[in-house]
């Protein structure tokens, strides 16, 4: 080696050192925020109008949550195109933790299959950090029907194709795809969607007659069902509601293998540190676990349970109801665009 390719060689050894070691501060600086998370408050953005039933549901685990993590986590309100503004949001935000998204079946499971221009990919976007909530729904008839179960139901619709209606609060609700599940177990029954802007007014017309079915959340359905104005038949998930305990699922009431819940979760945008999302994930478990997040749930009549899981559990669960809603998505051709 020449007296210059010695020289050479020393500079660029220099200059790596030197590169190595302005980066160590780096390193040790974010380690040391990663440490320290979390030092201020934390936002968390429900993709739902402030009042409504996830955003209950939200606050009051984000609370708990709070209490663990020693930081307050505030609730974010930005409703809009099917959760889409919100979600949207939290995928452009920094990853550090300190921006969160409550998300459910429609951000996660169905928008990839019905907006053509997603600004978020579900699986690619976010940093799941935990599952939070699940729960099921209350197949319900109006009383002029004149059917008493599952059973007969399905006779009846086979019998009288295109002449059942039934109602949801909109297209893609939790509500929409499991009748449109049902009717395709069912072997393809012919009933007819009539999408509403909420559930009460849905189930008001069923009150009154002019419509014949729909699947409604337990907490307005009971009253409904124990004065007599509905008939309950069954519950869409995998086990019975414990404020309807003698009513069966669908699957026990003789459509073997149906099954659609509605669920929702937490995540963080991608590439926030794994560390991070660990902290929080003990943080939300902590509350999801705690007597007050058990007897909030249990008092408040909406037959949803706490759930929790591992952040690769919450993204194998994403994976498998991205693939079954997208099947049944095409099946009914819904789009929302």
């Amino acid at each position: 080696m020449t007296q210059m390719s010695k020289r050479r060689t020393a500079l660029r050894t220099a200059a790596l050192m030197a590169t190595a070691m302005a980066l160590l501060p780096l390193q040790s600086q974010a380690q040391a925020q990663e440490a320290a998370y979390p030092n201020r408050p934390i936002r968390l953005v429900v993709p739902y109008a402030a009042g409504g039933g996830t955003d209950i549901l939200a606050r009051q685990l984000a609370k708990l949550a709070g209490e663990s993590l020693g930081q307050p986590i505030v609730v974010d309100n930005r409703p809009g195109a099917g959760t889409v503004v919100g979600a949207a949001e939290v995928a452009k935000a920094a990853a550090d933790g300190y921006t969160l998204l409550w998300g459910d079946n429609a951000t996660f499971a169905l928008n990839p299959h019905v907006y053509k221009k997603l600004p978020y990919d579900p699986l690619t976007s976010f940093a799941p950090v935990t599952l939070t909530v699940k729960g099921a729904l209350v197949l319900i008839a109006s009383n002029e029907l004149g059917v008493k179960d599952v059973g007969q139901l399905i006779a009846y619709a086979r019998s009288n194709p295109n002449k059942l209606s039934y109602g949801t609060p909109g297209n893609g609700t939790p509500h929409h795809l499991a009748m449109e599940a049902f009717k395709l177990r069912a072997g393809g029954l012919s009933i007819q969607h009539v999408p509403y802007k909420g559930e009460a007014p849905a189930l008001s017309d069923l009150i009154g007659g002019s419509l014949n079915l729909m699947f409604a959340g337990a907490r307005v359905v009971k009253p409904q069902a124990d004065s007599g104005k509905i008939t309950a038949l069954a519950v869409s998930g995998t086990k019975r509601n414990p404020m309807m305990p003698n009513l069966p699922t669908v699957a026990q009431a003789g459509l073997t293998g149906f099954a659609s819940e509605y669920w929702q979760g937490v995540v963080a945008p991608a590439k926030t540190p794994p560390a991070v999302v660990a902290r929080l994930n003990a943080a939300f478990l902590a509350a999801l676990k705690s007597n007050e997040a058990v007897a909030w749930i249990n008092n408040a009549g909406s037959g949803a349970e706490w759930t929790g899981s591992t952040p690769a559990e919450m993204q194998s669960h994403m994976e498998r109801e991205i693939k079954s809603t997208g099947e049944i998505v095409k099946l009914i051709g819904l789009s929302m665009d």
